[in-house]
């Protein structure tokens, strides 16, 4: 098994890179429930038991991750949390591919960036799932000199933009789909 110590400085981009797409993702969920019950639905891999629990403890258990992230004393279980998190959505998403059903929404980004799952959720998710790997790493033992806090400070910022970009790509492929469907319809 590797054992990678990774710098302090990447360590904590990963973790704040993370936890902003946690919180993020969990207040999108706690806004619009009725509408992630739906997505949640939708997946039909939980017993609809189950499905109903989902949708309060998934934003719950997302945002609980995500604060967990900030601080040093759980922020390596918090990444095995952002780990399991990531994996299920993967398994979730890989599995409704494999059955063909395309025309989910994937339920990450809110009832205003509705994207249906693909292959690039799960190239993505599993970048993601790096990040909760080196969050939840061994750090090198160094100090952070001030350099390295502007660093952090505008490698997260471009990382969190760098999320937000992808996710409004993801969002813009499928509204140029439909666009093109009721042009050639038309």
């Amino acid at each position: 098994m590797f054992n990678l110590a990774f710098d302090p400085a990447l360590n904590l981009i990963a973790a704040l890179i993370l936890s902003y797409v946690f919180v993020l993702a969990g207040l999108h969920k706690c806004k619009a429930p009725a509408e992630f019950a739906t997505t949640l639905a939708n997946y039909k891999i939980l017993p609809e038991s189950l499905a109903r629990q989902g949708v309060y403890l998934v934003p719950v258990a997302e945002i609980m991750t995500g604060v967990a992230l900030l601080i040093p004393a759980t922020a390596t279980l918090a990444a095995f949390s952002a780990g399991t998190l990531l994996c299920i959505y993967i398994a979730a998403i890989g599995i409704n591919l494999l059955r063909g059903r395309r025309n989910i929404d994937c339920g990450c980004g809110g009832p205003a960036q509705k994207q249906t799952i693909s292959e690039w959720m799960i190239v993505r998710n599993g970048l993601l799932l790096g990040l909760a790997y080196i969050t939840g790493s061994q750090t090198l033992a160094r100090p952070l000199l001030w350099f390295d806090w502007f660093t952090v400070i505008l490698a997260t910022v471009m990382g969190c933009l760098f999320y937000n970009i992808i996710n409004q790509l993801l969002v813009n492929k499928d509204l140029l789909k439909s666009l093109n469907r009721e042009e050639f319809h038309a």
